[in-house]
């Protein structure tokens, strides 16, 4: 198991012929184009070569928070030496619990930083089974990246209550702040107050329809009103668990009428 990145979303690594087996038995499956098989036991062919190569690595404490997916957990970056790494290259890729754990602290809002996003439709699908309210956004994609994509995730984000440095986003363009319109805004209702004064509706009389509207197409009527405890507060004699319910003979003399 090369990476769990999701509910739905599972890549799979190691030997050509085993693969071509996996997408026999998984039509639905896609071969990603790649000439080596990280994530699975090949890596550990090359063990003595990287431990070399990332023995001159010395990890320090970051300053922005780091959330491991080969741990599962939030981590010291003074921690990252050269065994992480490896053991980055060679165990399975928690993609998809690293983000339940996101969820677990509160984090709401995700931004894949790269060229093209790819995972974050594993970070929708993982919060959607747990029922949770997220904003998931790429930064750039593949064909068309450049400024104006960047700034039109960085809006994403605003508009959704994120707060962007904006002086930081627009530095070296001739970006300035707008003022608002100067005229007021018009807070004017413009849907009717009551049933009765509702245009081309007439009155009814009835306790439960206050009034008709005609329907020029068929020649019938559209009869309308309004259910509230304080317009027919007999309605409350009728409840369960504490809940008031709209009586089954009220339907009934709905339809009569």
């Amino acid at each position: 198991m090369a990476a769990v990145n999701g509910p739905a979303s599972t890549v799979v690594s190691g030997a050509v012929e085993v693969l071509d087996g996996v997408l026999e038995e998984f039509p639905e499956a896609k071969r990603i184009p790649v000439d080596y098989a990280s994530h699975s036991a090949q890596v550990e062919g090359i063990r003595e070569e990287l431990a070399e190569a990332l023995t001159p690595v010395r990890p320090r404490t970051g300053e922005v928070p780091f959330f491991s997916t080969v741990t599962g957990r939030l981590m010291d970056t003074v921690e990252l030496d050269g065994e992480y790494w490896y053991r980055n290259l060679r165990e399975t890729v928690e993609f998809q619990s690293a983000i339940e754990g996101l969820l677990e602290l509160g984090h709401t809002v995700f931004v894949e930083a790269s060229p093209h996003p790819v995972l974050t439709i594993g970070i929708q699908d993982t919060a959607d089974t747990t029922d949770t309210d997220v904003l998931v956004t790429g930064s750039l994609r593949r064909d068309d990246g450049g400024l104006a994509t960047f700034l039109t995730a960085l809006a994403r984000l605003h508009v959704r209550g994120v707060a962007v440095e904006w002086r930081q986003a627009f530095a070296g363009l001739d970006a300035h702040v707008v003022d608002l319109p100067t005229y007021a805004f018009q807070r004017r209702r413009f849907w009717a107050a009551s049933l009765r004064q509702t245009p081309g509706a007439a009155e009814f009389d009835h306790p439960l329809l206050g009034a008709v509207v005609p329907l020029p197409d068929s020649g019938g009527g559209l009869l309308t009103g309004v259910l509230t405890l304080a317009g027919q507060p007999w309605l409350a004699e009728h409840s369960v668990a504490g809940v008031a319910l709209f009586p089954g003979t009220g339907f009934v003399e709905l339809v009569l009428q």
